[in-house]
């Protein structure tokens, strides 16, 4: 099991390399929010691979530097897979009001939006208190992260909503707003699945996240991939004297 996660792990890498490409040759202007996030993304899973190869690996001969490697690398993971989830989160509501139809409510909207952002940082802290610790433990992390996927996930159906709703909705918005749903739903399920898996079995969750992570920037690939130029026939592109 552990060997497939490592594969779909490398196969998730690549595939996210794919839709930063994609996106960079294509409409990065559109979804200029997309692509920091994808870049942020790559960017923060490259940085945690290298720091467990050089530091955490090498450090398992000394106790003392291999319990300060790993307690910094969770650090880490734990800080980033919070950004991360925060990110998609402003990633939906960004969307959102990019497909509101221009017009007089698109301010208050604008602004519903934003207060919903501001709950959605501060209800974390309310819900979960982290205690006297300075640093919260991996369940304050795992808990945020469930409520914000799962925050991101409603939020989308609302970004469903105003495409519904704007006659000129664009297809690759939608196709954008599938993919960015598939993640944030099974991101979502895969935390809330923690709380009743018994600490040995993590690698099940851990395996329908790479699924439907993978799913999903299959997803964005194909709503990033450059439209095929057709090319007509030499037969009737020559004019007839």
């Amino acid at each position: 099991m552990t060997y497939l996660i490592d594969l779909l792990a490398i196969v998730n890498g690549l595939a996210l390399l794919l839709v930063l490409i994609l996106l960079l040759r294509g409409p990065f202007r559109k979804f200029w929010i997309v692509l920091f996030y994808v870049s942020w993304e790559l960017l923060a899973t490259v940085s945690l691979t290298i720091f467990d190869v050089l530091y955490n690996g090498p450090a398992q001969v000394h106790n003392v530097a291999h319990a300060d490697a790993v307690r910094w690398y969770a650090r880490l993971y734990w800080g980033n897979d919070v950004i991360v989830d925060l990110f998609r989160f402003l990633l939906v509501i960004v969307l959102t009001y990019q497909a509101t139809p221009a017009g007089v409510k698109r301010l208050s909207i604008g602004r519903v939006l934003g207060a919903v952002v501001v709950v959605a940082v501060g209800l974390p802290f309310l819900l979960f208190p982290t205690g006297p610790n300075p640093w919260p433990k991996a369940a304050w992390f795992n808990s945020t992260s469930e409520l914000l996927n799962f925050g991101a996930a409603i939020m989308n159906l609302g970004l469903w909503a105003a495409l519904l709703a704007n006659r000129q909705r664009d297809r690759q918005f939608v196709a954008v707003s599938v993919g960015l749903g598939v993640v944030v739903t099974g991101t979502a399920i895969s935390y809330g699945l923690r709380h009743f898996i018994a600490p040995e079995d993590r690698s099940i969750p851990d395996l329908f996240l790479m699924l439907v992570q993978l799913g999903a920037w299959t997803v964005w690939c194909r709503a990033f991939q450059p439209a095929p130029v057709r090319h007509l026939a030499q037969g009737n592109a020559l004019q007839s004297p």
